[in-house]
């Protein structure tokens, strides 16, 4: 297996890797502990056991729950533990990792270990590894100038390195080098068929831009290997190749909001940008990967038949009656679109070369610089003149279902700089009330929301950033 020169050093071949990763051994003695799949704005990790105790506390004889916008699973992790779980949410990598963690596969101790052999030592790894070195040395140079104080190529790397971007005409670099390294990866991708197909999504699309192209290769081949796996083990293995993803990922807050900005305002490179690139895009993929999938088998089992569905709320409020005892939801409830923060997530699960959205800018449709997807959801509780409708249509629906709703919401306070909510707990509770005999607005007291790595997004944190509406019918 050919190795691959990153200009830091020679690295591994791939096939190197998957001998020498840090395989630890499977104890099959599932345990219970708290897992954060990924990095997931508005998370409930910290008050997942309040949240139970509402649930409880609504309904004490333990019957199946339904949690309606599961997001990373955290909740519906806690609650399957000792309830039926029927775990919803629209986004496909929702689906996988709740799948994961309600019900992880169940596999023999040396599968891992045969698992990264398929993925880096297959002919798809050996032909990825030959198309993208270009790139790869192209970036290994970028990051050895960087520290000797040119900049500029990093930034231009930062900027437009993405093959997409490239074959899209998005890209009209200064840098002749990121030119040259462009054209001969493609070329070489066209050479062993890989140019548009699944086999080089993440590379193509992602590469440079949130991932070393190295690590995007890792994650291809990770993926192509998943693919093989029997339906029954395929969700486990994909949701911890989506946790190293959030892992690794190169960009403030470990978001997929947008990509690293390398430069002020004024067009000046910023401090340190060097020290930040290299610290994540050094991480090696498959030695993330395997501890994520340690964790993920050995996930307590609850001995329960827990459901994971992939669909609209509403669809599912339809056809859940007599099915479940309480409805947990916790909706967005800003104007922020909360899949803008996981479609490369999305992507990698679907694996399906999307076309890239445009933004309007001075009149001429420009691609968006955060690679988002062109059919990305976007939920109707995050568009003002959309939300009093999707409230009304939640309580609604969970109203006919003839059980309690316990609803999840973070108040807005205006001298806090926070998000400004779409609607106020005052104007939710008028609507709770049409469809609900008994409407009760309980504050979860002093514990705030996780926020964004950034200044200008942590600010003064509200000891009351949690309340719960508990509607009974």
């Amino acid at each position: 297996m050919q190795r691959i020169q990153t200009g830091e050093q020679t690295s591994f071949s791939f096939a190197d890797v998957a001998e020498t990763a840090s395989l630890q051994p499977h104890s099959r003695k599932r345990v219970y502990a708290p897992l954060r799949p990924i990095h997931y704005l508005g998370s409930k990790l910290r008050i997942v056991e309040l949240v139970r105790e509402v649930i409880d506390m609504v309904d004490p004889s333990g019957s199946p729950v339904c949690d309606l916008f599961a997001g990373s699973g955290t909740v519906s992790r806690e609650l399957a533990t000792y309830r039926t779980v029927v775990s919803v949410d629209i986004q496909e990598y929702s689906r996988v990792l709740c799948s994961a963690l309600l019900n992880p596969a169940n596999v023999k101790e040396d599968a891992i270990k045969q698992f990264l052999n398929t993925a880096l030592s297959s002919e798809h790894a050996r032909r990825l590894a030959w198309a993208i070195e270009p790139m790869v040395s192209y970036e290994a140079s970028c990051r050895n100038e960087a520290k000797i104080g040119n900049v500029e190529p990093l930034c231009q790397l930062l900027e437009q390195a993405s093959i997409i971007l490239f074959q899209l005409g998005a890209v009209r670099s200064t840098e002749d080098r990121l030119y040259t390294a462009l054209n001969e990866t493609i070329s070489r991708l066209r050479d062993v068929d890989l140019v548009d197909t699944p086999g080089s999504m993440t590379t193509c699309y992602f590469g440079g831009i949130y991932f070393s192209y190295f690590q995007a290769s890792q994650i291809d081949m990770l993926l192509e290997a998943v693919s093989s796996l029997r339906l029954s083990e395929r969700d486990t293995f994909l949701a911890a190749v989506l946790s190293t993803a959030s892992e690794i990922v190169n960009t403030v807050g470990k978001q997929f909001a947008q990509p690293i900005r390398p430069r002020y305002s004024d067009g000046r490179p910023k401090l340190n940008l060097s020290e930040r690139v290299s610290r994540d895009r050094r991480i090696d993929a498959t030695i993330v990967f395997t501890t994520w999938i340690d964790r993920y088998l050995n996930t307590q089992l609850s001995g329960r038949k827990h459901r994971v569905i992939r669909n609209d709320f509403e669809e599912v409020l339809d056809s859940l009656e007599g099915q479940v005892g309480v409805v947990y939801a916790d909706p967005p409830y800003t104007r922020d679109h909360y899949s803008r923060y996981y479609h490369v997530l999305e992507t990698l699960c679907l694996r399906d070369c999307p076309t890239v959205s445009t933004v309007r800018i001075d009149g001429n449709d420009r691609i968006s610089r955060g690679i988002y997807r062109k059919d990305r959801h976007q939920s109707p509780f995050c568009i003002k003149s959309k939300a009093p409708h999707a409230f009304s249509t939640l309580f609604a629906k969970v109203r006919s279902l003839n059980v309690p709703l316990v609803l999840s919401y973070s108040p807005f306070e205006k001298n806090t700089g926070a998000r400004p909510r779409l609607m106020s707990i005052k104007d939710i509770e008028e609507l709770a009330r049409k469809s609900f005999e008994s409407v009760e607005v309980v504050s979860a007291g002093r514990i705030a929301h996780s926020k964004l790595n950034r200044s200008d997004m942590n600010k003064t944190i509200s000891y009351d950033a949690e309340s719960f509406f508990i509607c009974k019918p």
